[in-house]
C-alpha cells in the first residue's frame, strides 16, 4: 500500500521539478560568446525572479534594436553590488551580454557600463544564474 502512494508522489515531485531545473540551465544563452553594444536605456525592471534591461541599439544601417536582457533576482543583484536606481530611463551605456543562441536581440547580462564611468558587473554566476545565494557566496 505504502509504494502504490510513494511511487506517484516521487513522479509528480519529478515532474514539477523538471521545469524548474530546464529554466535555470543557461542553455538559451551562449556562454562561450559575448557581445558588447552601446545603447539607450528603455526599461529596467527590478523584480523577482529575474531583473530585465530593455536598451535600444542602433545598427550601421540606421536601424533601432530594442535588446531585452536579463539577470538575477534582486536579492542577488545587490550582493553584487547593484542598486535598484542604478540606470534610468535615457541612460547611454555599454552592456556585455551573452547572447541567446537562437538569434533573437536577447541575452543575459555580463557588465553595464554606466554614464557616470561605474562599471557594473555579476560574479561567476552570470553564465548559470543561480549560484549566488542571499550571502553573496557561491554555493558550488
Amino acid at each position: 500500500m505504502k509504494s502504490k502512494i510513494v511511487i506517484p508522489l516521487s513522479l509528480g515531485a519529478l515532474i514539477v521539478a523538471l521545469p524548474a531545473f530546464a529554466h535555470h540551465s543557461g542553455f538559451a544563452f551562449h556562454n562561450e560568446r559575448t557581445l558588447v553594444m552601446r545603447g539607450e536605456v528603455t526599461e529596467w525592471f527590478w523584480a523577482n525572479p529575474h531583473c530585465l534591461l530593455k536598451f535600444d541599439v542602433m545598427t550601421d544601417s540606421g536601424e533601432i534594436v530594442q535588446w531585452v536582457t536579463e539577470t538575477q533576482a534582486p536579492a542577488n543583484m545587490i550582493d553584487a553590488g547593484w542598486r535598484k536606481n542604478d540606470l534610468k530611463v535615457g541612460d547611454e551605456v555599454t552592456v556585455t551580454v551573452r547572447p541567446a543562441r537562437n538569434g533573437n536581440p536577447v541575452g543575459r547580462i555580463v557588465r553595464v557600463e554606466l554614464p557616470d564611468g561605474r562599471t557594473l558587473q555579476l560574479g561567476p554566476s552570470e553564465t548559470t544564474g543561480n549560484e549566488y545565494h542571499l550571502s553573496g557566496a557561491p554555493t558550488d
